[in-house]
């Protein structure tokens, strides 16, 4: 098997989705006004709030509407809400700078908060002035470490985030007598013992499509569980190490020779697992509720799924990597979510519902897709486990099973320990601003599917990979070790 071309699976398409009251609608915004709340009079007297969030299922619409109800109730303040696709909401900022249009409030990856605060799009002393208000010692160190500038402030509140998983079909491994894939060796040894030479079944799948954040987060797992760094502290490119190279070696094998041929994405990885057509995939917490069974509309399909509960019972969940020889200690990949506040905001109205978003609203916020919405604030100062505790027990579907009652409290425990420890590219080495560029503009997946497509060798790639890193810091201080490109 090989991957030799982009004509896999689409990937999903973007969109950018206001709300209103119901369903989401692509016209209209959600303005919550006295008419549809609890609040004394028809004036909003304490002025107005813009929120963008990057999520656009009616679920969140549904829980953010009743959010923004009850905070406007309580301040009287209008609460403006517009679902953005995270794919496109980079390109809404940049479009809102401009036209000068930004919103108050930007809920985003903490992958961009650095960037847009070297722009001016992120206020840190905002940001600051409400996290301390709220509570700073209640909110996990290393999440704020993760946002931290050099002048004590932070670029934007972390909310909540959730870990890369490595999923495995767990009785296939017991059949062949196959070690748990958690190092590269044993991931390259599972991948060729399940890999099918006729095509009914392939060792792996995970997104490789250049327009896909998500392909880029999968080899940035791999990487860093080989210790694969791409810049040190003070600036200076190392992607030239002997580490990444085996990293992306290692990337190029296991797909081109265990991998479906074509191009995939998110979704048609998650199928091939449901329906049995593969043994391993790399995917975040998301799809722990269609390999339970929770999702009506994508059930298992695989021969053995006919007993219900059958895939998430006889599936293996791996959080921390281990890379080649050389590794001494695993690594796992974690996505975080802030609140950033934006410069022009509405200064009092933006820490109000900073604050009210971290106490009243906090709940119902990490009860909708609680599988990757770890909560970063733990709770109060009164009660230091409160949202913890909540998250825990949120069940998975309306009416249905929590996630420690669907895959056992091992699991829930991989998913929320030392969840904002990951050693991000970038963000570990204070670079954020250079994480900000990688993710905010995919400057790293086309490279990849080139590599996969047979346009470069891997020591080709990590070329390439070394002047996108170098170009993508402005005002680089050090020697270009590496002044041509390679002919493919």
């Amino acid at each position: 098997m090989g991957t030799q071309s982009a004509a896999g699976n689409a990937p999903l398409s973007p969109s950018v989705t206001p709300v209103k009251s119901g369903a989401p609608t692509p016209t209209t915004q959600l303005a919550i006004s006295a008419n549809n709340t609890n609040s004394a009079g028809s004036d909003f007297v304490n002025g107005r709030l813009t929120l963008w969030v990057n999520e656009t299922s009616e679920d969140h619409a549904v829980a953010l509407e009743e959010m923004v109800a009850q905070f406007s109730a309580k301040q009287h303040i209008q609460v403006e809400v517009l679902l953005v696709s995270p794919q496109l909401l980079p390109q809404l900022v940049q479009q809102a700078v401009i036209s000068g249009t930004l919103p108050d409030l930007i809920i985003h990856p903490v992958t961009y908060s650095a960037g847009w605060a070297e722009k001016g799009i992120l206020d840190p002393g905002l940001a600051t002035e409400a996290l301390r208000i709220i509570g700073e010692s209640t909110f996990d160190q290393e999440a704020l470490n993760a946002v931290h500038t050099e002048n004590d402030l932070i670029f934007a509140i972390p909310t909540d985030g959730w870990r890369q998983l490595l999923i495995y079909r767990s009785d296939w491994f017991a059949e062949r007598n196959l070690e748990p894939p958690d190092n590269y060796i044993s991931l390259m040894a599972a991948a060729e013992a399940l890999d099918e030479p006729e095509g009914s079944t392939s060792g792996i799948v995970v997104p490789t499509d250049a327009s896909l954040v998500s392909t880029q987060q999968v080899f940035e797992y791999l990487a860093i569980a080989n210790d694969c760094r791409l810049v040190e502290p003070g600036g200076r490119v190392t992607v030239l190490h002997p580490y990444c190279l085996e990293a992306l070696e290692f990337y190029r094998a296991l797909i081109n020779q265990f991998s479906p041929i074509g191009f995939q994405t998110d979704i048609s990885s998650l199928n091939a697992y449901l329906a049995g057509r593969t043994g391993m995939i790399v995917t975040s917490p998301a799809a722990l509720p269609f390999i339970a069974g929770l999702v009506d509309q994508n059930i298992p399909g695989c021969p053995e799924c006919v007993e219900p509960g059958y895939l998430a019972k006889n599936s293996g969940y791996i959080t921390r990597l281990y890379g080649g020889a050389a590794s001494e200690k695993p690594s796992g990949f974690s996505e975080l979510t802030a609140l950033g506040f934006t410069p022009g905001a509405n200064r009092d109205g933006a820490v109000s519902f900073a604050d009210f978003w971290f106490n009243e609203g906090y709940s119902t916020w990490l009860a909708v897709n609680p599988e990757r919405k770890v909560p970063l604030r733990s709770g109060t100062q009164d009660q230091p486990r409160l949202f913890v505790d909540a998250w825990a027990s949120n069940q998975l579907s309306p009416a249905g099973p929590t996630l420690e009652e669907v895959f056992g409290a091992d699991l829930v425990h991989q998913l929320i320990e030392d969840i904002a420890g990951s050693n991000r590219w970038g963000i570990a080495e204070d670079e954020g601003i250079l994480t900000s560029t990688l993710y905010q503009d995919l400057l790293i997946s086309p490279l990849l599917q080139d590599m996969l497509s047979g346009y470069f060798t891997s020591s080709q790639t990590i070329i390439e990979l070394y002047q996108v890193v170098v170009n993508a810091i402005p005002h680089y201080n050090f020697p270009i070790e590496i002044v041509s490109t390679p002919e493919p």
